[in-house]
């Protein structure tokens, strides 16, 4: 009894000192920028290992995101849902009044921004898709809005389409940051249809033109050479979008290009991926994967 005693102790030990050593080694690649990218990389390599179908629902929705909390989301003219990240239904949100849905950023799961073009207005939401508040850019002095997104202080972003500035207002209207004239800058007209900023850093996309990038003060950096896109995510150093029944990653800095093959391409219109989640939006469902 004594001998398994001892050696069940030393197999303890053992574990701890693996463990140990994984972690610091991992806090170690966690300080340098290159790690960074290795553990980003490993969402496709994970991935590409197994997929298992976690949960299906019913519903007929044309865009599909996910926040950083892995909740998914799925609009559908003037009707959004939110589910968990094991696909369970959790709230909905739904007015009449203001048209149809353009756009759904979850970047900050406390405030949804919900975009209605048709009348140029912006409602927050809060996690249980309750409003908060309401952004009219007519009543702000706005004619032209074409792509908004949020912003980690709270504000929002959005692309002045009549003197093409990238601007950034609070609920007052008041602007913190806007940017150059961006015809000028890049010597053509941008039309946004998509907007996102992730750690300090916008990305404005024109499908005829690429992804314009811009620092937190709304200056303008550089164009990556990605043409013709919807949406897309942004996961350190590489940008994740849809395209031909494949999510493919981007690398910002190595300019390598990966595809990652989805488990179900069958009538496939949007994949968004968070973590160990994968959903999948078809025409009459959505899917929800662990991998």
């Amino acid at each position: 009894m004594r001998n398994k005693n001892q050696e069940s102790r030393v197999k303890n030990q053992e574990k701890r000192e693996v463990f140990t050593s994984w972690f610091l080694t991992l806090a170690s690649c966690i300080s340098s920028r290159s790690c960074l990218l290795i553990l980003c990389s490993c969402i496709f390599l994970q991935a590409r290992n197994s997929f298992s179908l976690i949960s299906t629902y019913e519903t007929k929705a044309t865009v599909l995101t996910v926040d950083n909390f892995s909740n998914f989301y799925t609009s559908a003219d003037n009707r959004l849902f939110k589910f968990s990240s094991d696909g369970a239904f959790l709230y909905p949100y739904e007015e009449n009044k203001y048209g149809k849905i353009g756009m759904v950023d979850a970047t900050n799961t406390m405030k949804v921004l919900v975009f209605y073009p048709d009348v140029l207005t912006v409602v927050t939401l809060d996690k249980f898709l309750s409003p908060l508040s309401t952004y009219n850019f007519f009543d702000l002095g706005y004619q032209n809005v074409s792509a908004i997104a949020s912003s980690m202080d709270g504000r929002l972003w959005f692309y002045d389409n009549t003197d093409f500035k990238l601007k950034k207002i609070d609920e007052t209207g008041q602007i913190f940051r806007e940017s150059q004239p961006l015809n000028v800058i890049v010597d053509a007209v941008p039309n946004p249809n998509f907007i996102t900023e992730k750690d300090n850093v916008v990305y404005v996309n024109d499908p005829n033109i690429g992804i314009m990038v811009f620092d937190g003060f709304g200056s303008y950096g550089k164009t990556i050479p990605l043409k013709g896109l919807r949406k897309f995510q942004v996961f350190q150093d590489q940008v994740i979008y849809f395209d031909s029944n494949r999510l493919n990653a981007f690398n910002l800095t190595t300019l390598d290009l990966k595809s990652l093959s989805l488990p179900d391409s069958t009538d496939v219109i949007m994949a968004a991926i968070q973590k160990d989640r994968l959903g999948i939006l078809k025409k009459d469902r959505v899917d929800f994967y662990r991998y």
